[in-house]
């Protein structure tokens, strides 16, 4: 009968943490798809319920990661997540399901990635590319252009107005036609960087969301089970990323057709990874001959500037600044 309870008890103690999982993400569904609608009634809580929205790509990861370090064997919390999967399609809208579904895949791939000591790198690239799907399904282009047409009308409503202040009709200018066509060449460039910037934001959100599950583990204690991460002033990237920009180049220079686009974005996200190399290059090489203070100005310093970054971290490549070649890399351990 001991023996009994105990079993019991472990039973209820690894059941807990995905009960609670299951609970909070249907808990945010519901209210999210109970809103839908009612936006205008409701806009005196509107801004809770925007601070709600953005804490939920976040809460809803470390939540599931929560349960499954503490819920192994994993069984237990997948068939929490399929509860959850099959109540959300059941009784709440796709675009809200798939959202909290695409979260709640993102922490369980994340803990996964930690239990199988797995390099963090290669987490990362996982969480951006599980979220990825979800982002470009919800982008509505429709709605972007109507945005984007809204705007044109108001700047060009603003010229017309203070040209009709003075002296001459804001029809008749000139100088109208131009800025026209200038917001038109503008806008165009945002609609077709919008791929590779949605992707550098994500590459942001997963990264943050890894740091609050690593804080997690920290927390609960768990940290010695797992690859420790190298700090930052040693983190680079593989130099297979020499051969994506050779590629997106490559892409760039090709006529006609969407690939001289897919070759902007990919380059885009490129040289973005290789200036944060950069800065980490800053950082390491600054240590030893400024204080923290001045270390700061010059990395923002020279994250205005973005070039001298992306060109330090693309040397780096091949020069290997802080000689990482020559040690045994912190996180190997």
């Amino acid at each position: 009968m001991k023996e009994n309870g105990v079993h019991v008890t472990q039973v209820r103690s690894r059941l807990i943490p995905t009960v609670v999982a299951v609970f909070v993400t249907a808990l945010l569904g519901g209210v999210f798809a109970a809103v839908q609608g009612y936006e205008d009634i409701l806009v005196p809580v509107l801004g809770v319920l925007g601070i709600l929205s953005l804490l939920t790509p976040f809460v809803v990861p470390v939540v599931w990661a929560w349960a499954l370090l503490m819920s192994r064997p994993c069984k237990l919390v997948l068939a929490g997540a399929a509860l959850w999967l099959l109540t959300g399609l059941a009784l709440m809208p796709t675009d809200v399901t798939w959202p909290l579904t695409t979260h709640v895949v993102t922490g369980l791939v994340a803990a996964m990635g930690l239990l199988g000591r797995w390099k963090p790198e290669l987490i990362l690239l996982l969480l951006v590319l599980v979220s990825l799907p979800l982002v470009f399904w919800t982008l509505e282009t429709e709605s972007l252009d109507e945005m984007f047409d809204e705007y044109k009308e108001q700047a060009l409503q603003d010229r017309r107005d203070f040209l009709n202040a003075g002296t001459r009709s804001g029809d008749d200018d000139p100088t109208l036609a131009q800025e026209e066509q200038f917001l038109d060449d503008a806008l165009l460039l945002v609609k077709q960087l919008l791929p590779g910037s949605m992707v550098l934001v994500q590459f942001i959100q997963s990264g943050l969301t890894f740091g609050l599950v690593w804080v997690l583990v920290r927390v609960l204690g768990l940290a010695a089970a797992f690859r420790r991460f190298p700090s930052f002033d040693r983190w680079r990237l593989p130099f297979a990323v020499i051969w994506l920009l050779a590629g997106a180049i490559a892409l760039m220079i090709v006529q006609p057709g969407l690939w001289p686009e897919a070759g902007v974005n990919l380059a885009l996200v490129v040289v973005s990874l290789l200036a944060v190399q950069g800065a980490a290059v800053q950082w390491r090489l600054s240590k030893a001959s400024f204080p923290l203070l001045p270390r700061l100005f010059f990395m923002g310093l020279a994250s205005v500037l973005f070039l001298p970054l992306v060109m330090l971290g693309l040397a780096d490549q091949w020069l290997d600044f802080r000689k990482l070649n020559e040690v045994e890399p912190e996180g190997s351990a």
